[in-house]
């Protein structure tokens, strides 16, 4: 006499509520970590800083606040007394924006109106790598370990 069934595996209603429920555990991990502005403006530009395989630092521009939000994502310590650096990368001279946070801190940047006015228009990003206390002050020549275009949302 043959078997009927063959368990649970082979059911199609068990594959159907177990892909059922991971849709809906995905969602609401994605709603609980999604950040919805709270004033409702969002951010004017967005940059993904950091190599193909993952984002070092999410960067968001908010020309209307005056401000550059940072959010470190994978980016840890580059060395000892050594710190990551943020720069509006022009063609000529660098713009320095600050010292970017590492190992998932966040971090939030006042521009300045030169500033402001140069990311209006767009622009590139770049982050060196240097000693934490520059005795001499900025660099006169700036080499950039990544750089990434800021994109208007």
């Amino acid at each position: 006499m043959e078997e009927k069934g063959g368990g649970i595996l082979r059911s199609t209603l068990f594959w159907q509520g177990w892909s059922f429920a991971a849709t809906v555990a995905a969602v609401f991990a994605f709603a609980v970590n999604v950040e919805y502005p709270v004033d409702g403006h969002a951010p004017d530009y967005v940059a993904i800083v950091g190599d193909s395989a993952e984002p070092l630092w999410v960067v968001n521009a908010d020309l209307e606040d005056g401000v550059i939000n940072v959010r470190a994502g994978t980016a840890t310590t580059p060395g000892e007394d050594q710190v990551f650096r943020l720069w509006v990368a022009r063609q000529d001279d660098a713009l320095p924006i600050g010292v970017l946070p590492v190992n998932r801190a966040r971090e939030t940047y006042s521009m300045n109106s030169t500033v402001r006015a140069i990311l209006a228009h767009g622009q590139t990003l770049g982050v060196s790598r240097g000693p934490a206390a520059d005795p001499n002050g900025e660099p006169a020549e700036v080499s950039f370990d990544y750089q990434a275009t800021l994109t208007r949302l």
